[in-house]
């Protein structure tokens, strides 16, 4: 077999039945004459989840662990930004330590937890990436309401049709080791503490906006995009959680790979018991979401400003 193929996913014990759908899609589009190596970056993921997670696997994919060191969760100090305006994890930031954390890897495909791969995943490590440190999709979200457009463009100071999602990232690791991206990141995260609307994302565009290569829409198909008559990865961002909602656009490829298994009724019960407590939960944290995009164009410590100002954040 061929150097196996390096994937990376970042999840906590919220999200291990989403992954669990996940990995079970992308060993299914796997070339059975390539391999493949799944690291799953944790933070005191659970043994029973860790054992669910590891039935996955299978003989030209493998499965492992890394938790994300002291050292560098000591590192991180900014713990005011949120997922989804939801929670906070340290996860949404170890895909930004990937470089450091392997140094012998030159590159690395990033995938969240909340996708479904349809297509051979060695399809997309192979796609170049002219020098760039990252391959990743414009993000339709941030594009799609005039609030977050203005977001992206004066508090990131990019664009919005330069604007990516980081849920699906093919990484030049060698490059970004070389340019001290880590490093970078966390001087720029514990000296300004940027308020942002998603943390590892708008530090990526922040600071990689000369350096990303803009990948096709079907490679992290999101909502009802319009164009896209095949995707490759189907990403449930947000709040469009098939396990949540049963009319979510795209719901009938998670659930070709949910059907029949273990998980299957868990997931169904979640939906279930969503309900309209959990919706109105979720349309309160949008709205506290696109209020955090109106205020914090306003504030004077943004990407936008201090760049302005001299400021190193793009790389």
């Amino acid at each position: 077999m061929t150097e196996p193929y390096r994937i990376f996913f970042s999840v906590d014990d919220n999200y291990v039945p989403a992954l669990t759908i996940a990995l079970r899609s992308l060993v299914a589009n796997t070339d059975p004459q390539k391999s493949y190596h799944v690291t799953i970056l944790t933070e005191g993921l659970t043994q029973p989840h860790q054992a669910q997670l590891l039935k996955e696997a299978s003989a030209n994919v493998t499965v492992d662990f890394n938790s994300i060191t002291d050292r560098l969760k000591a590192r991180i100090t900014d713990k005011g930004n949120t997922l989804r305006a939801d929670y906070f994890t340290f996860t949404i930031y170890f895909r930004l330590f990937i470089a450091e954390l392997f140094p012998t890897l030159d590159k690395a495909l990033y995938l969240d937890a909340d996708t479904v791969i349809l297509t051979d995943v060695a399809d997309l490590f192979e796609l170049p990436l002219n020098g760039n440190f990252f391959g990743a999709v414009p993000d339709p979200f941030i594009a799609g309401d005039p609030v977050t457009v203005r977001y992206a463009e004066d508090a990131i100071g990019i664009p919005v049709s330069h604007y990516v999602n980081s849920g699906v990232l093919i990484m030049d690791l060698k490059a970004l080791r070389a340019a001290g991206f880590s490093a970078h990141f966390l001087n720029l995260l514990n000296d300004y503490h940027f308020a942002s609307l998603a943390p590892d994302q708008d530090y990526i565009n922040a600071i990689a906006q000369h350096r990303i290569q803009f990948l096709d829409p079907s490679w992290n198909t999101q909502g009802t995009q319009k164009g896209i008559d095949q995707p490759h990865i189907v990403h449930f961002n947000l709040y469009d959680k098939p396990w949540h909602y049963a009319d979510v656009a795209n719901d009938q490829y998670f659930w070709q790979y949910a059907a029949g298994t273990p998980e299957e009724a868990g997931l169904k019960a979640t939906q279930a018991a969503w309900g309209k407590t959990g919706e109105q939960t979720d349309a309160t944290n949008q709205a506290k979401l696109m209020q955090l995009a109106r205020d914090i164009v306003t504030v004077p410590v943004t990407f936008k400003n201090m760049q302005a100002q001299g400021v190193q954040v793009a790389l």
